[in-house]
């Protein structure tokens, strides 16, 4: 993930193996599924949801008020977790559908 808005996939040796995805505007945040068949990623106020498979309709939903800064993906019960510029935590189904809304937090959050 990166501020050019890319998410790219290196060897071990540094060689760029692939472009798995070009937004607009910076990604901040990435995580692959349980299954490692989907990427989760944050770009601006929205969480996305593309498949490694070709020719696969990238999901997205609008997730917070403010800028997306970290996405996690439960391995246990598959849900996602997102944490935002607007102080909060989501909790989220791999359909986008939200399960739990945290309050206010006193600062943005960034890693949970």
């Amino acid at each position: 993930a990166g501020e050019d808005g890319s998410v790219k996939v290196w060897s071990r040796s540094g060689m760029l193996r692939s472009t798995l995805t070009q937004m607009p505007r910076a990604i901040y945040a990435v995580v692959w599924s349980p299954d490692c068949e989907h990427l989760l990623f944050a770009c601006k106020d929205k969480i996305h949801l593309k498949s490694i498979q070709a020719g696969q309709k990238q999901v997205e939903w609008k997730a917070h008020d403010g800028i997306v800064l970290m996405v996690d993906w439960s391995f246990v019960n598959n849900t996602v977790l997102s944490g935002g510029e607007d102080c909060r935590y989501k909790i989220w189904d791999s359909y986008g559908r939200l399960l739990f809304n945290s309050a206010p937090m006193d600062h943005v959050v960034t890693s949970l």
